[in-house]
């Protein structure tokens, strides 16, 4: 469970006063204790020489295109339409499993179903299907969430490596990067259909580590699948809130991620107490 000094809130931390940018990147003129809190847990961990993030919830909010997709594909299979909550529950765990429950209409997908083996026969002949419509779709309505140019832009400011670790395919991925004009920043993409594993393993996050020749990172997600692979891996995770963790509060998550931001705008600043200390401390 995640203790509430976990959560820095808005787009400045709430504890934290009025930040001064000087040469060295944003610094707090003065540390409340949620921000010191926060700053303490990262300070456990080498300081990142890169920053891995997630995608869909994270950087983006990719449901509308993704909801209307899916449904395209229920149309064509003769299966009622989905809702967009229900959609938005199912993200996270990979295209194939999202079809699955989409075809379910249930979150467990054909667990226990006594005709698993014909269901799991039918979702493997839509994939085609359902990458091609998705591949059309996936920058219709696709848009960045709050703070994400930014931070992705300050993080390349501060020669940080970055990594997009996403469950999502690689095609819609790498169309989504380039639409939204992130390839600058992004040197490394490991995408669900990258490894023959995904997130909550670490293999994708070691993987992307080994693109970017780093060697300490952080994990920056949405969900239970970001903060297990980072603990996996061997790293820290920050967490923003109101992303695509199966309709779950991100408070709950358990392992706990180091620190929960109520959006990436906070994150540079985070990013600079950290690294803009080391760097003083190696001076």
């Amino acid at each position: 469970m995640v203790d509430a000094s976990q959560r820095i809130d808005g787009v400045v931390p709430t504890s934290v006063a009025p930040t001064s940018i000087g040469p060295t990147g944003i610094v707090p003129t003065s540390i409340g204790p949620t921000w010191a809190s926060a700053l303490d847990r990262l300070r456990a961990w080498p300081a990142p020489q890169a920053l891995l993030f997630d995608l869909d919830g994270t950087l983006v909010d990719s449901v509308e295109d993704i909801f209307v997709s899916t449904n395209a594909l229920m149309s064509e299979l003769a299966l009622p339409p989905r809702t967009r909550d229900e959609v938005s529950i199912w993200i996270g765990n990979g295209a194939r499993m999202l079809v699955e429950r989409a075809i379910a209409g249930r979150f467990e997908g054909f667990a226990d179903d006594i005709n698993a083996a014909t269901q799991h026969a039918r979702a493997d002949a839509a994939m085609a299907r359902f990458r091609a419509i998705y591949q059309e779709a996936c920058v219709r309505h696709t848009v960045p969430l709050r703070g994400a140019h930014d931070c992705l832009a300050h993080a390349h400011a501060r020669g940080l490596g970055i990594a997009i670790v996403t469950n999502k395919p690689l095609a819609p991925t790498q169309r989504i990067i380039d639409a939204l004009g992130w390839r600058a920043f992004v040197s490394a993409v490991v995408a669900g259909d990258s490894l023959s594993v995904r997130k909550p393993d670490p293999a994708p996050l070691v993987e992307a580590l080994r693109q970017l020749d780093a060697t300490h990172a952080w994990m920056i997600g949405d969900s239970a699948n970001d903060v297990g692979a980072a603990r996996a891996a061997g790293m820290p995770s920050v967490v923003v809130r109101g992303g695509y963790n199966h309709g779950n509060p991100v408070e709950s998550l358990h392992p706990a991620p180091e620190v929960i931001l109520d959006s990436l705008e906070s994150l540079p600043a985070l990013v600079d107490g950290i690294t803009v200390a080391s760097s003083q401390h190696r001076d």
